[in-house]
Order: structure tokens, then sequence, then C-alpha cells
């Protein structure tokens, strides 16, 4: 394969994007590099990135564009990571891009860039080809600006609008808040007391998002006569994978109620392949209902609830998704039962 063949290969999953540290790893030099940018056919995009040069620089571009020159370990920060998800307020105009600390000095000219002492494998998602923090995770983030005492009174009342706008776009659930909250304060991270306190007023279970999908998969299985699962639990030990939509009290089995907003595109795909592989790496079988058989095919949603539980009492941690599950391949990690 050509040289630029393969970049057009690894920008075509890009928006047409291509990074200079990736060009290694496609197996190309960096003359490479130097010709793609001389010959016309693509555009240097900042001094990290070429674009096709056919193609617009459009906000999704943009997005992409500055998590890719922000990278390795890039991705959507604060208000940039929440104006992506979709929250009323907050637009792209002045992007904020976050690495951990440590992968890289290299400056950003395409967005403001910040350093992060740790996260949270968790609190990182893939959205529309993008990697973001998770709305809650940024929220933490403009929560910690309002740590000073002179400030706490104004920040309970911002950050509460914040909380509560995300979990009526279903993009923050309460238990996901306390699980935080108990995982972070444990680290002394600045915005600890106002999220906690803002916490304390918002209990699991209470809010439509966690009685909408997670309910409706409840109701589904104690209408068939199966017994119930555990919502909302955090699984995987002392190194936590993450909190899990329900678990299997009696067997190694979580079960994931996945919306078609977030769990789409490629990307999105892979990110939800590399957990679920992780789960099953730890043991666990994963049963995956889709939104649209909790809806429109529940006889599909209790089916996989329940082949799903024989799998994992036969010891197998495998992957089972309901029939409604849109994505092109199958999964590619452990085995995806039939």
């Amino acid at each position: 394969m050509e040289w630029e063949d393969r970049f057009r290969r690894h920008a075509g999953v890009q928006e047409g994007i291509l990074a200079c540290f990736q060009v290694p790893a496609i197996g190309c030099m960096p003359a490479h590099w130097q010709r793609a940018k001389a010959n016309g056919r693509w555009m240097p995009w900042g001094p990290r990135l070429i674009i096709e040069a056919h193609l617009p620089r459009t906000e999704e571009r943009r997005a992409l564009a500055a998590v890719l020159e922000g990278s390795p370990g890039g991705m959507l920060h604060a208000e940039g990571a929440l104006a992506w998800c979709g929250m009323p307020g907050f637009d792209l105009r002045s992007i904020q891009v976050a690495r951990p600390r440590g992968v890289s000095s290299t400056p950003t000219t395409l967005s403001t860039l910040h350093h992060l002492r740790s996260v949270r494998a968790h609190d990182v998602m893939v959205v529309r080809g993008v990697a973001t923090e998770t709305p809650l995770r940024a929220i933490w983030t403009i929560a910690a600006r309002y740590a000073s005492p002179r400030l706490v009174d104004v920040g309970y009342e911002r950050i509460g609008r914040l909380l509560d706008a995300a979990n009526r776009k279903d993009l923050v659930t309460w238990a996901g808040l306390h699980e935080m909250v108990d995982d972070i304060q444990q680290r002394g991270r600045a915005g600890t007391v106002l999220m906690r306190a803002l916490a304390e007023e918002r209990v699991p279970g209470a809010s439509h998002t966690e009685t909408r999908q997670e309910g409706r998969l409840e109701e589904l299985l104690d209408k068939a006569g199966d017994r119930p699962l555990r919502r909302q639990i955090v699984v995987g030990g002392h190194e936590p994978i993450g909190r899990c939509d329900h678990r299997d009290d009696e067997l190694p089995l979580v079960v994931e109620t996945n919306s078609e907003t977030f769990h789409t595109t490629p990307t999105d795909q892979a990110a939800d392949e590399l957990r679920y592989h992780r789960l099953t790496l730890a043991g666990f079988t994963v049963g995956v209902v889709w939104e649209q058989d909790l809806w429109s095919n529940p006889r599909g949603a209790v089916d996989t609830v329940r082949t799903a539980r024989r799998h994992a009492a036969a010891g197998r941690a495998v992957v089972v998704h309901s029939p409604g599950c849109p994505w092109p391949t199958t999964y590619l990690g452990a085995s995806l039962a039939a």
C-alpha cells in the first residue's frame, strides 16, 4: 500500500484529519508527512495536523482536530465537553482540551490545553467520534473553580443548575454523582465539598434518567417473572472498571441498557467494545439491551437477559446483544453469543 493510501485510510475514520504523531503507527515516515503538506492534496491545520484539502472545516472537525492536536491522551474538557454533549448554554467557539500530565509537553494552537493530575478511565467517553470527558467530570471541573469559601454560595447555585440540566438531558445520573463523590473525595480534589453538598440533595434513583431505561428493563423482567437485577453498581474490585447499569446478585453478570445517542458511531462502538472486553477479562458475562428493544421488542430484551444469565451460570464470559443492536459489525473482543 502506498504511503498516501495509508494516510487516506487512517484519516478516513477521523473526518479526513491525520496527526503527525500517528504517522509512524501506520507504517509511514516523516518524509511522507512533508510530501503530503507540499502536494496540494492535503492542507496543514496547525503545525501537527493535516486535512484532506477538499474538506470544509466544520464544527465537528474543529473539535476532533483540537483533540488530535492535544493527543496522545487528549479529550474535550470542561465547557468544551459539555458543548459537545449537547448541554444548552455552551458552545465550541473556544475549545478546551485536557490530557494526563506527563504524556507530552507539546503545546497546542487550536485549543486551550489543560494537564490533568489523574483521570479515571470511566470518566472518558467517545461521542460522535471525539474523545471527551463525561458531562459529570466536566461539571466537577467547573465546580473546582468555586472551591474558595467566598465563592461556595455562587458555585452551589450555578453547579446545582448545571447538574439538574444535565440530568434532564440524560447526561448525568445521581447514582453516578454519588459514586464519583465517594471515589474522588478520597483523593482530595478541589470541588469535593461543593459536590458532596449537592449530592446530598440528589438521591440515587430519584431522577427520571435512572428510572427510564433501567426502570423499563426492571419492569419487563418483573412482568416476565424473572429475578430482578441490582441497579448502578461499580464493578472491578480494587481497579474499578466502572459503573454498570445493572448487576446480577447471584451471577458474574452485568447488564447495560444502551441508548442510540452515545453508542452508534464506529468510535462509540470501539470504546464500548474495550469496556466490555475489560469486563469479560475480569470474568463477567455482559448483556447489552438496546433502547429500541426496551420499548419495541420487550420479548427480545427479556430473552437477552435470560441468555446472558445462562452463559454466566455456565462460566462463559461472553457479550450478548439484544436484537436491536445497531452496530454494523459484531463485537470484536470476547465472543458474541447468538
